[in-house]
């Protein structure tokens, strides 16, 4: 048997070195690998000589809702270092906590850029969320209940939403009547506040029409009824503040805003599990609306009418407690 010929033309392949050959196919491998990640790196916009990433800067928005969390959360910190033997201090002390919290949540807690420690060679900011001192008491919480009141109504009136300056109007309110109530019990003066019933300057300044008409004049038949079936103290409160609502209805009308004026309107009857007679029931519930309606202001009245909203919230809200009404953690804002 004869042995084949050589193909013609194809010239002998010397067999191939199998070390040699491996480390080409290492080579080929790893430059594929290095292709890959360059490709996919750059399709999420990461180039591989970019600098380290940043802190985010923070927007109006942003600036105005982290301060006002921070000092949530220092006072909820605050607040569970104290304890006290006394019941009423207690309660109230359990109260804050509880608002605080409640606060928190609705400001969408503390901004912290990575939670679980920044990358290497990248400077944060730093977010301070402890008590102000080591062992804090009563009067520490006093300091800032007043403290965080002032920022939070000071942000609700640069805030450039209207959302945020109702949510910040509504907790500088409650720190407000917290710190006030504080005060009572440790037999001190209480914080200076700027609560004040709205004249008709600020009324006319927010702007009238028919809702805010017709929650003035309610408010203002509920509390000529609670005057006439009440007598001493109640009676000249609610008299006073009769005749300080009547004054903003003939404003509204005299400007005129449309006429929505009922001849009667309900009132609400005694509340027998808040402890309320028909009387504080009624002035309770006027007030509630008249807190409600302020802050809801905030969002269609120009910024320089702010500050007269803001401080009838704030005195709606002290009426409230007044006539033996209890505040929501976040007055005048529905509840969740």
């Amino acid at each position: 048997m004869r042995t084949p010929a050589p193909a013609v033309g194809v010239p002998a392949q010397p067999a191939p070195d199998r070390p040699a050959a491996r480390a080409r196919g290492r080579r080929a491998r790893r430059a594929a690998v290095a292709l890959l990640a360059a490709a996919v790196l750059a399709g999420c916009g990461v180039r591989l000589d970019s600098a380290p990433p940043e802190e985010p800067a923070p927007d109006a928005v942003e600036e105005l809702r982290q301060e006002a969390a921070v000092d949530a959360a220092t006072i909820a910190a605050t607040v569970a270092e104290i304890t006290s033997e006394d019941e009423a201090t207690a309660a109230l002390l359990e109260r804050v906590a509880a608002d605080a919290g409640a606060h928190l949540g609705a400001l969408g807690g503390v901004w912290v850029a990575w939670p679980e420690g920044a990358p290497e060679d990248v400077e944060t900011s730093d977010v301070v969320t402890t008590p102000p001192v080591p062992e804090p008491g009563a009067a520490d919480l006093l300091t800032l209940l007043a403290d965080g009141a002032a920022e939070a109504r000071s942000g609700a009136l640069q805030a450039p939403t209207d959302e945020l300056a109702a949510l910040l109007a509504s907790v500088a309110v409650s720190r407000s009547r917290s710190a006030t109530a504080l005060a009572a019990v440790l037999g001190t003066e209480p914080p200076a506040g700027t609560a004040a019933p709205l004249d008709p300057q600020g009324l006319l300044a927010r702007g009238v029409d028919g809702p805010t008409l017709l929650v003035l004049d309610q408010a203002r038949y509920a509390f000529e009824t609670v005057a006439a079936r009440t007598e001493g103290a109640a009676r000249e409160r609610a008299t006073t503040r009769a005749i300080q609502l009547r004054s903003l209805v003939d404003a509204a009308v005299a400007a005129g805003a449309p006429d929505v004026r009922l001849g009667f309107y309900d009132l609400p009857g005694p509340d027998a599990a808040a402890g309320l007679s028909a009387e504080q029931a009624a002035a309770v519930d006027a007030e509630e609306r008249l807190l409600e309606h302020w802050l809801f202001s905030l969002g269609v009245a120009a910024p320089d009418a702010r500050a007269a909203l803001l401080d009838a919230a704030a005195h709606a809200a002290a009426e409230v407690e007044a006539w033996g009404g209890t505040l929501r953690a976040l007055p005048g804002l529905a509840a969740a």
